[in-house]
């Protein structure tokens, strides 16, 4: 509700710096200027994203019409404190997608759908890679995943003076569906059952889990 609050203050603080214009033109004319712009670029921040929140990103879009726009969204997040397994370590999550955003119609509100890329990489904490024995393996501490999947999310766009842009997309669901590559060599070498077994569930937990976002804020600007 705050940050619903905070985008409705911004939106009239916008139209303020652009000339007084009042809020409610300045909605009714965000469909008009999305039809007179040919691309796109955005700052993104998702607070609320999983597995790991507070993502940062960009998006680089171009705009077919008033109805419809093809974006390239790139996301990152990592944590230093590990909240799957204890001693598990840091943790990287970035996600690449193309999508298609499409308001049928509307002045600001959009569906998007489309095509993710996952990337996530564990470096395993020291208290773990303490217990392997075998001697050096080289990047034993890492543990990789890359998958392909969709994405989907319900959103609103809005378009002020001087082509600058703000959206949100208040929910948005982007789904793993084919692993494409698991490097997971310390469970080649690790002689520990307990920490075996808690690599592997994490692993399993990681690969398929939904990674659903709630409030991601972008502000850029058309061209």
């Amino acid at each position: 509700m705050k940050l619903f609050l905070f985008v409705i203050s911004f939106c009239l603080s916008i139209s303020s710096f652009a000339g007084e214009e009042k809020i409610e033109e300045v909605l009714q004319n965000t469909r008009t200027r999305r039809e007179q712009s040919d691309y796109l670029v955005l700052g993104n921040y998702a607070p609320l994203d999983l597995l790991i929140p507070s993502k940062f990103g960009l998006t680089l879009g171009l705009i077919r019409d008033g109805d419809t726009s093809w974006e390239f969204e790139y996301l990152r997040g990592s944590v230093s404190v590990p909240f799957l397994v204890e001693d598990l370590g840091s943790m990287t999550d970035q996600r690449i997608s193309l999508i298609r955003r499409s308001y049928f119609g509307y002045n600001s509100f959009n569906v998007s759908y489309g095509l993710s890329y996952f990337d996530f990489k564990v470096n395993l904490g020291d208290e773990i890679l303490s217990r392997l024995t075998g001697g050096a393996v080289p990047s034993i501490d890492l543990i990789k995943m890359q998958s392909l999947g969709f994405n989907f999310a319900v959103g609103n766009r809005w378009h002020f003076k001087h082509n600058m842009t703000l959206g949100v997309d208040w929910f948005s669901w982007a789904q793993p569906v084919i692993l494409t590559n698991k490097d997971t060599v310390f469970l080649d070498y690790a002689t520990n059952a307990q920490d075996r077994d808690d690599v592997d569930a994490a692993i399993k937990f990681i690969s398929y889990f939904p990674r659903f976002s709630f409030f991601k804020v972008q502000f850029g600007i058309l061209f």
